[in-house]
């Protein structure tokens, strides 16, 4: 499998993420009070909760002024506090499906007579312009239609008012990646993590770009900074073991392939780890371990694009038929 081919199954993986703009469902929860000015609870405040393609549900404090929604999606949402007699305020909260998401806790301030009710705008408990306000509104639009460049343009205006915002540079961080603007999108997935070091999803990306980039220490490190329970594809493994098989340093290579079989032994999608692990222990001249991988994957996949190249090999391993020396490179 390509480097091209394994960047293609991580985008998948990704794209179901909490980045997801189609489906505002998930694992997160918020919770938060609504108080007057003195102290008092509001009962009955409509707490708007949208996700970035505008869809969400609303929820009502009740008799304390608390209020609790669980299966949010992780990632940015925009959250309205409004009562009747009330200014209406607006914010943002980056949602974490992972960890406990701090309570929203806000002051509701009275309404003033005969003048229309003051939005104050904030995200993340920081106030922002209007313009501030707009491009976030702009950015989502450009997201939601799969725009990048427009998405990337308006998200970077967002970064004058709020340059340490962790939803901020992730999207800019995906826009870039969907772009194909590689070089951008490692530079902030790198600001990702400097905030939040548990981004499992940023840190997949940094292992795949610098493993792009011929680094193989960074990106192993980056790999390493995943808990193994939170990569359910192996593809991120196979990328990782067919970049040793390539520099030639087949022992480590055939660590990776085995921690992607592992992940799924019996799935014909994932029958080239069995291929690739053949051929690492082909070159450490295991040739038992690598007969049992060749057949596997003949099981697995018999008329799979590696399978002339598998039968090839078995046959050389046969008595009396001259070994190879090495087996046939991988271009990946």
């Amino acid at each position: 499998m390509s480097l091209k081919k394994c960047g293609l199954l991580l985008l998948v993986l990704l794209s179901a993420s909490a980045l997801s703009a189609q489906d505002w469902t998930g694992m997160g929860r918020l919770e938060g009070t609504v108080k007057d000015p003195d102290g008092k609870p509001i009962p009955d405040a409509t707490i708007s909760l949208r996700w970035t393609d505008g869809k969400g549900p609303d929820v009502k404090t009740n008799s304390k002024g608390h209020w609790a929604r669980m299966g949010l999606n992780g990632g940015m949402w925009n959250v309205d506090i409004a009562a009747p007699g009330f200014q209406t305020k607006k914010t943002s909260f980056n949602v974490s499906q992972a960890a406990r998401n701090e309570p929203i806790n806000v002051t509701l301030e009275k309404a003033v007579a005969q003048e229309a009710p003051h939005e104050e705008l904030s995200v993340g408990g920081k106030k922002i312009s209007k313009e501030t306000a707009d491009a976030i509104e702009k950015a989502n639009v450009a997201w939601n239609a799969k725009n990048w460049a427009d998405a990337r343009a308006s998200y970077e205006k967002v970064l004058t008012e709020l340059p340490d915002n962790e939803g901020v540079l992730e999207h800019l961080e995906f826009a870039c990646y969907n772009a194909k603007q590689y070089d951008d999108a490692l530079q902030y997935a790198r600001k990702v993590v400097a905030l939040a070091p548990d981004n499992t999803n940023s840190w997949l990306v940094i292992a795949e770009l610098e493993l792009q980039k011929g680094k193989l220490d960074e990106g192993k490190a980056a790999l390493e900074k995943v808990p193994d329970e939170k990569i359910p594809d192996p593809a991120p493994y196979l990328n990782m073991g067919i970049n040793y098989y390539n520099k030639n340093r087949s022992a480590e290579a055939e660590q990776w392939f085995t921690k992607a079989i592992t992940k799924a032994p019996e799935s014909t999608d994932n029958a080239d780890a069995y291929y690739y692990r053949g051929l690492a222990r082909f070159a450490e001249k295991h040739m038992d371990d690598a007969k049992g991988d060749f057949e596997k994957y003949l099981q697995l996949a018999p008329a799979g694009s590696n399978a002339d190249t598998v039968k090839e090999i078995l046959n050389s391993m046969k008595p009396g038929k001259p070994a190879r020396k090495s087996p046939p490179p991988h271009h990946g």
